[in-house]
């Protein structure tokens, strides 16, 4: 907990703009549903710092820059035990995250996105390379915003192929989700990752996993989310909802 006040403390006292990614009033587009990739990009010159703090007192940290329009570049890196007692692990092999956006959305088409990201969730094996759900790998994602009358609505969907396979067989992955606005600065993310690296594997009950995310823009380019992971109870080990609190900031060059 102290941890967590400090890292607040600092993100607040440093230069920020703007609003967050959350809300009818958001300034900057929606990266990720809760786990798996959109279409959405920072733009050109600005930057995002993402810290995720995961089960076993762990945190992931990951850094976004948007080198050229449509284009972002990134790194992302976690830590076992940050927070509470026993020994800090990190993470061996830092991820690596690249997006390029090649369609943007119009009235009638949905922005499309392809892109890498080594990037998974949870807890990180350095024995095995492996993440606790595997990270996307190489994916396109598509993405589309309506307004109505309960206010923004966004819509993603996507197919990947993560380089954690287990097996010697080719299969590509899909995943799906929405973004509610509630509001001005909150939205809710809901997510369906069918999960076939892990059920390949023999690690899940087959049902996929089902995320949500509470997103609140706090203003100054500042969203905080609550994650509510595995709704299905899809992993055979546990039959527990686990809880992830993030932090989002973007910012100017």
């Amino acid at each position: 907990m102290k941890s967590l006040i400090i890292i607040l403390l600092l993100v607040f006292s440093l230069n920020c703009y703007s609003q967050g990614t959350a809300g009818n009033t958001a300034a900057f587009e929606t990266r990720d549903i809760v786990d798996m990739p959109t279409a959405g990009v920072i733009p050109k010159g600005d930057y995002a710092v993402d810290l995720v703090y995961f089960d076993g007192g762990g945190l992931a940290f990951t850094f976004n820059y948007a080198l050229w329009r449509n284009f972002n570049i990134g790194a992302a890196l976690s830590a076992q035990n940050f927070v509470g007692s026993g020994e800090i692990t990190l993470q061996n092999i830092p991820a690596i995250l690249l997006k390029y956006r090649f369609v943007n959305e119009t009235i009638e088409v949905p922005a499309f996105a392809i892109g890498l990201s080594t990037r998974g969730a949870g807890t990180y094996s350095n024995s095995s390379n492996k993440y606790a759900v595997s990270s996307p790998g190489v994916f396109l994602a598509l993405s589309k915003n309506f307004r109505w009358d309960l206010g923004s609505l966004a819509t993603h969907a996507g197919f990947n192929y993560s380089f954690e396979n287990v097996t010697d067989d080719f299969f590509i992955n899909y995943y799906a989700g929405s973004e509610q606005s509630i509001g001005n600065r909150v939205a809710l993310n809901v997510e369906y990752n069918a999960g076939a690296f892990e059920w390949k594997a023999g690690r899940t009950k087959g049902k996929g996993f089902l995320n949500a995310s509470l997103r609140y823009s706090l203003g100054y380019g500042f969203t905080l989310q609550f994650q509510f992971r595995d709704l299905l109870n899809n992993f055979k080990n546990s039959d527990e909802i686990t809880r992830y609190f993030g932090i989002e900031w973007v910012g100017k060059h």
